[in-house]
């Protein structure tokens, strides 16, 4: 599994409430070899995303379909983290 976290931070509360509705129901629907995406809102103007994915060349395509025009839009700074999910202790 290969994890990518997108630290979003958006100009207006239009902005941000359309990417929220973007991963809900486009982004889930569109990427090839997404498994989940879950978000936290951290304010109004600044949100979380992490996206979990197959593997690392599903995570690449993705960024042309998404991440690179994002960067390019004004009213959104982006940063992404990412990497292979090694190690999860999930309490059962």
């Amino acid at each position: 599994m290969y994890i990518r976290i997108v630290n979003l931070k958006f100009t207006s509360k239009i902005d941000a409430d359309a990417m929220q509705a973007l991963a809900k129901y486009e982004m889930i629907n569109n990427l090839p070899g997404i498994m989940s995406i879950e978000t936290i809102q951290v304010s109004e103007l600044h949100s979380i995303g992490i996206l979990k994915f197959e593997n690392k060349e599903s995570a690449e395509k993705s960024k042309e379909v998404y991440i690179n025009n994002m960067k390019k839009n004004p009213n959104i700074r982006v940063e992404i983290f990412e990497g292979e999910r090694l190690f999860i202790v999930e309490k059962s």
